[in-house]
């Protein structure tokens, strides 16, 4: 049921069985449109008591349109024994900006950032232009806005989501890092599944680090993206081995995995002077994903400095 909507973001509330209310804030590729909620199936499926905040673009959940929410969520939010966030990425982010205001017991967040202003975050430029000046005065993630426990699962390779995790674990008492290793940006993916999903809800009720961290091992073991998030760390100081891995692994690479991996693969060919593989693999990568402005891009770049290269020694 739809209990509030506003030119930001919609709230949704599901009746369920649990004790607890799980309120959910979605990552930024799910957007609101006034029939569903991030986290809606798993809420189904194990019958939980939920409220579902969902962005209407990324917008990391602006603090106007969030403290009108907490207005509407007011309610069923104070009937619960317990009160548990759930988020990733720009949703990881809500999960711990709002644990005060929502009265949270407990956070649970995935590769969350601590902002995307560009002045608070100079060493990730991955979400800033999202980052509007109206929206997001004081977006940044502070000490005050701590309540109850927090845990944050990231992977300590991705260096970005790791410095955001780190960041906050500084700022925000009772935050606790959890490593989720070689999941990349989608560590949240490792947990899918009713089951999974419980027994990590589970784990956070009950504080239980050592089992938090030995659900994670596990969770990270049979993820589907771990083949792929390897070959991908490995191109920078084993290339030749990421080749490999790449080879007996690209069937289960998703579209947007063998792109990826093909514009970091090409990059660190251009680092090595290899700038006709370089080439090949970019016009792959443009075949199999016309629309990612990426790798067209990053060609024309090289093209532009092959034929200055050419020119250069025409004059020799």
């Amino acid at each position: 049921m739809l209990i509030y909507s506003d030119e930001n973001l919609e709230v949704f509330h599901r009746p369920g069985s649990s004790s607890y209310v799980l309120a959910t804030f979605n990552e930024m590729e799910m957007q609101a449109n006034g029939r569903r909620f991030w986290g809606q199936r798993f809420c189904e499926n194990a019958d939980i008591t939920a409220v579902g905040f969902i962005s209407r673009r990324p917008n990391w959940f602006p603090a106007a349109s969030m403290a009108k929410a907490s207005v509407a969520a007011a309610p069923i939010l104070r009937q619960a024994s317990e009160r548990i966030l759930y988020g990733h990425s720009q949703g990881g982010y809500a999960a711990l900006r709002y644990r005060r205001l929502l009265d949270a017991d407990i956070a649970i967040a995935f590769c969350p950032q601590i902002s995307i202003d560009p002045r608070a975050v100079p060493f990730d430029g991955r979400f800033t232009s999202h980052f509007v000046p109206s929206l997001h005065e004081d977006m940044e993630i502070a000490p005050a806005h701590g309540v109850g426990r927090a845990y944050v699962f990231h992977d300590p390779f991705h260096a970005v989501d790791r410095e955001h995790a780190e960041r906050i674990a500084a700022t925000q008492e009772g935050a606790r890092l959890v490593p989720v290793h070689m999941t990349g940006h989608g560590t949240v993916r490792a947990f899918a599944g009713t089951a999974r999903g419980l027994a990590l809800v589970a784990a956070c009720r009950a504080d239980d680090v050592p089992g938090l961290r030995a659900l994670a091992r596990a969770a990270r073991v049979r993820a589907a993206m771990r083949p792929y998030q390897i070959a991908l760390t490995a191109i920078t100081r084993h290339p030749a081995w990421a080749d490999r891995l790449r080879e007996r692994f690209v069937q289960e690479f998703s579209p947007v995995q063998r792109v990826n991996f093909l514009y970091h693969r090409a990059n660190r060919h251009i680092r090595g002077g290899e700038l006709a593989t370089a080439r090949d693999m970019l016009v792959e990568a443009m075949a199999l994903q016309p629309s990612n402005a990426g790798p067209a891009r990053r060609l024309q770049e090289l093209d532009a400095r092959i034929a200055r290269m050419g020119k250069a020694a025409a004059t020799l």
